[in-house]
């Protein structure tokens, strides 16, 4: 069911059950007070009769005598004894004489229907002329009551069919004037030609505030689909060039050893060599490729853990000194600090920027962990080429290198320090790098304190 319609249905009903119940409350208040109000004139008009009674009685007129006289527009009066016998019976018409309510020696109001004909009646105690206690009861016939309430009726059905008639053709009105700006909306979301261009929508001054935020939102997921696109056809194009000078060399060693790999084995040699480094250069591009993709497209913060900061560095450097063959000094103050991070991804943090010192210096490397207030740092610092300043905000963008020559003889991807920056982002990291050109860089890993010292051991 559309939204417009679900406004409309949801709206009429809701109104036409107010309009409903409101009648149906006028409708009966009505009618009680109306024959509350006539009983009550009832009840006067039964208490000026005893009083006449009883004044005829002093004067020695019987009671029997001044009801005689007692008047009904339409209805009927009657006096019962105690055993429930009638001893004065006075109709209008004769069909009333079968009007009959118990005898009660106490007064009170009633409706009573017979034959389809509505009656009040007032029911008080009399005493008769012998001192006995008598019950007086008259009806009235209240036709003209009942008139007025089926007219009243046909009045509010009829206007409560009508007010819901007009009800739904304004709702109508006024859906079709809330969704279209909303139609016309989803209409320019629907337009391929720019979903597939990635254009935003224009945001129009004069639209309600929930119409502008369903624009800005639209126009956000188009700039972020569009960010994905370009980054993605950027890592596309990157990842294909990157792999296609070792294809290319691959290729070429290929086709000459076809010709000449059994006649000149020092070209045979050459060709084995430089396919076999080759190969394993495009082994560590792809692994690289997808240690990234994981990084991009993973949450972590599930795994994380409170860790000794000092016994991980140690740990990892202990081990990368004997691939390096280069001493890594871990230093530290007497501080047991923990962080909150996801265990791999520091390691695999802390192996891509001593990888990265190894790399582009050939002394040894300085690991310095020190805790502030409020924070904990870990600095790797090399003492090799360094980095321009210029250049220093573009070493985290994918493929970046800064020197072309000397990257791809040491076998960098430019994707190691954005899967560093990446890893950081996911476990709350900030990275600091200061570098000066032929003295070295450090970057400088930032972690709030999450614990105290030893808490997580």
């Amino acid at each position: 069911m559309k939204l417009g319609t679900k406004i409309q249905l949801y709206t009429t009903v809701m109104i036409a059950i107010v309009v409903i119940l409101s009648n149906l409350l006028i409708y009966f208040s009505y009618k009680h007070y109306s024959l509350e109000a006539e009983m009550g004139q009832l009840e006067n008009r039964g208490s000026n009769i005893i009083t006449e009674m009883q004044q005829a009685q002093e004067s020695g007129i019987s009671g029997e005598t001044v009801l005689q006289y007692f008047s009904l527009s339409d209805g009927y009066v009657t006096m019962l004894n105690s055993q429930g016998d009638h001893l004065v019976r006075i109709a209008t018409e004769e069909s009333y004489l079968e009007l009959n309510q118990p005898y009660s020696t106490s007064q009170y109001t009633d409706e009573v229907t017979y034959n389809k004909e509505h009656f009040v009646m007032v029911s008080m105690p009399v005493i008769w002329e012998n001192g006995a206690v008598h019950s007086l009861q008259i009806y009235e016939n209240v036709y003209f009551l009942y008139e007025t309430y089926n007219i009243l009726k046909w009045i509010l059905v009829i206007s409560s069919i009508i007010l819901i008639v007009l009800v739904f053709i304004l709702n109508q009105l006024i859906t079709n004037l809330i969704i279209s700006p909303i139609k016309r909306l989803v209409r320019r979301m629907n337009d391929t030609e720019n979903v597939r261009r990635y254009k935003t929508i224009p945001v129009n001054k004069s639209d309600a505030a929930e119409l502008k935020m369903l624009t800005d939102s639209y126009n956000d997921m188009m700039l972020m689909l569009k960010a994905h696109d370009d980054n993605q056809q950027a890592f596309i194009m990157n990842a294909s060039h990157e792999l296609k000078t070792p294809l290319t060399v691959i290729s070429s060693y290929a086709k000459m050893l076809e010709r000449f790999g059994k006649t000149r084995e020092d070209l045979l040699d050459e060709g084995i060599t430089a396919i076999s480094e080759e190969t394993t250069r495009m082994k560590y591009l792809t692994e690289q490729f997808l240690s990234f993709t994981k990084v991009t497209h993973s949450d972590t913060s599930a795994d994380k853990e409170h860790i000794p900061v000092v016994q991980l560095v140690k740990s990892v450097a202990a081990r990368l000194e004997k691939v390096f063959k280069r001493n890594i000094s871990v230093i530290s103050d007497d501080a047991n600090p923990h962080v909150y991070v996801y265990p791999d991804a520091l390691e695999q943090l802390l192996r891509i920027f001593l990888d990265n010192a190894y790399k582009y210096s050939e002394k040894d490397i300085d690991v310095t962990i020190k805790k502030d207030t409020g924070k904990i740092t870990i600095a790797i610092q090399d003492y090799g080429i360094g980095i321009p300043n210029d250049e220093l905000d573009d070493i985290f963008t994918r493929f970046y290198r800064v020197d072309k020559a000397r990257t791809r003889k040491s076998g960098g991807s430019g994707l190691g320090l954005s899967i560093a920056k990446q890893l950081a982002e996911n476990n709350d990291i900030d990275i600091e790098v200061k570098s000066v050109i032929k003295e070295g860089t450090t970057f400088t890993l930032i972690f709030k304190e999450e614990v105290r010292d030893g808490e997580a051991e």
